[in-house]
């Protein structure tokens, strides 16, 4: 029942309260962990958070409830900036994963209970140990083409963090495989978003208090349009666009392809880039798609935008 009222937009997890948890069961130098990714996030996080006291941060959050001297914290306060120890206990169906898989061998199977910025830095980590560059030579500069793009991992991996189903049982987890990265949360889309108006779907945060605290740390969009971040960096890079085909009512599995980037397709968005007409995410959807298929028809650039096919033919 409670799973149904969130993913309808009746109720929000992080706002549940927990009478068991108490101040103490949260950690102060998540606080601090939080100030420091608004001073790195170069504008993107929300300045005045850096300024406040422990407390002030958890109330600009709306992750507690102060009602004189008393302080009641709520889920969200405790995924947020919990210990360890009281994320095992009072939150059991928190936990992720990061795991290396070489064909059928496992090198890495690491799972975590921390709070969820503590988990996003750590991921990103180890993202960025495992991610490597090749370089193309445009103009007299050399520039990095990544094996993956940093922004779509952070946007996909925050994703599964902020939309997951809390209610349900299940790890969010994230696997590095030979060609491809997999990024997957127990809870299907939620109510109103389908794999055909992924991209154009108004945006329908699950748990909404802990979408507002990412994007106020600065670690995702403040526009609420992630996927397309998503969308646009895979193609920009020479890449696949993601995956989503394996999705379920239980479970968002989005796949980030990997392998050799199309160079070719690369320099040709940093040309347009340097001449003042940089390609918008329908131009690379466009571009990328005549790359497999040479002609393309109204009605199916229509089902790849997403769009009416009056729309489509305004934006060819």
């Amino acid at each position: 029942m409670l799973a149904y009222e969130i993913d309808r937009g009746a109720a929000d997890y992080g706002a549940l309260p927990i009478p068991q948890v108490g101040w103490g069961d949260l950690e102060a130098l998540e606080f601090d962990r939080l100030r420091r990714l608004v001073a790195e996030s170069h504008g993107r996080g929300d300045a005045v958070l850096a300024r406040l006291s422990d407390l002030d941060i958890a109330k600009a959050l709306g992750v507690v409830r102060s009602d004189g001297d008393t302080v009641s914290v709520l889920a969200g306060a405790l995924l947020l900036f919990g210990r360890e120890d009281a994320l095992r206990r009072f939150l059991p169906t928190h936990e992720a994963a990061f795991q290396v898989l070489r064909g059928l061998a496992v090198e890495v199977n690491d799972f975590f209970r921390w709070p969820l910025f503590r988990l996003a830095e750590e991921m990103l980590a180890r993202f960025n140990a495992r991610n490597t560059e090749e370089e193309i030579q445009f103009g007299l500069l050399r520039v990095a083409v990544p094996t993956y793009s940093a922004v779509a991992f952070r946007e996909a991996l925050a994703n599964a963090l902020i939309h997951r189903d809390y209610t349900a049982r299940g790890a969010v987890h994230v696997q590095w495989k030979d060609d491809q990265l997999e990024i997957s949360n127990p809870g299907g889309f939620p109510s109103g978003v389908r794999l055909d108006n992924l991209l154009v779907a108004p945006p329908h945060p699950r748990n909404p208090l802990l979408t507002d605290a990412f994007k106020r740390a600065g670690i995702v969009e403040r526009t609420g349009r992630g996927i397309n971040r998503i969308f646009e960096e895979q193609l920009r890079f020479g890449h696949s666009p993601p995956d989503y085909g394996r999705t379920t009512d239980s479970g968002v599995v989005a796949v980030l392809p990997g392998g050799p980037a199309d160079l070719a397709l690369t320099r040709y968005v940093l040309e347009q880039d340097s001449a003042g007409h940089p390609l918008r995410l329908s131009d690379l959807q466009v571009v990328t798609e005549l790359l497999h298929d040479r002609r393309l028809s109204a009605a199916q650039v229509a089902g790849l935008l997403q769009t009416s096919e009056a729309e489509t033919r305004r934006q060819l």
